[in-house]
């Protein structure tokens, strides 16, 4: 079938809140909607204001890529429809959206002929990360990160795990950092709201320096620090800074 409409949606759960739910509030190229049944797809497509809903999934194939969002205990049952679907894939693309893809998935479609990737949204900074991205499928992930004001950033295949520990030790494994830095200004007898800043100061500057200069912009890189001094400091009892 020749593709009249640019997306085709696969989806259960809650699509409004997915990456598609705001696609579909921006794009007026959504078309057909399928579900694991036509009352699913009717709830979804009313739910996304967008598209049709259809009764079977080979009817995505007037699309040129398929859409696929699931919650992980509905996903596999959404991939069996969809592998079992009469689509010619070739030059077609199938956009797994914020899914949780177990190992071997990507290379059942790869046999059918579809180009794939896995798209999920990084708030700080905006960007729309495409893991896996090659082919038709890079070229709709790139007009899926324009049409919804993002920066598309690919990796490869079968390194989300490393993005998403690169990503934790620049958050959530970092804030405990960030608190005793706090609390030994605290410690060191600064008012409590003027430590936070200082803090948050201090943190922000290295993390610019290190995006202007990278491995250069640290300290101990170009000079090793003394270890007693830091052995001392790390006891923590109160003294004048001029002792330091």
């Amino acid at each position: 079938m020749e593709s009249r409409h640019k997306y085709g949606v696969l989806a259960a759960g809650a699509v409004r809140t997915s990456l598609i739910g705001r696609l579909a509030s921006r794009a007026r190229d959504l078309g057909p909607v399928c579900g694991v049944s036509y009352r699913v797809a009717s709830r979804i497509a009313n739910a996304l204001r967008a598209g049709y809903p259809v009764r079977t999934v080979d009817e995505l194939g007037v699309s040129r890529a398929v859409l696929v969002y699931s919650p992980p205990e509905q996903l596999e049952r959404l991939l069996e429809l969809l592998e079992k679907a009469e689509i010619d894939w070739s030059g077609k693309a199938i956009i797994f959206c914020e899914c949780d893809l177990s190992h071997g998935i990507p290379e059942r479609f790869a046999q059918k002929g579809a180009s794939q990737a896995v798209i999920r949204e990084l708030h700080v900074p905006p960007r729309l990360i495409a893991e896996g991205a090659e082919g038709a499928a890079l070229h709709i992930v790139q007009g899926l990160a324009r049409e919804l004001g993002l920066k598309a950033v690919g990796i490869s295949q079968g390194s989300a795990d490393l993005f998403a520990a690169a990503i934790t030790l620049g958050s959530a494994a970092i804030t405990p950092l960030i608190d005793r830095a706090t609390a030994l200004l605290r410690e060191a007898g600064v008012r409590d709201v003027e430590a936070v800043r200082i803090t948050s100061a201090v943190f922000e500057q290295t993390a610019r320096d290190y995006a202007h200069s990278g491995k250069q912009s640290w300290a101990w890189h170009a000079q090793t620090p003394s270890v007693e001094k830091l052995e001392r400091r790390s006891r923590g009892p109160r003294r004048s800074w001029l002792q330091c």
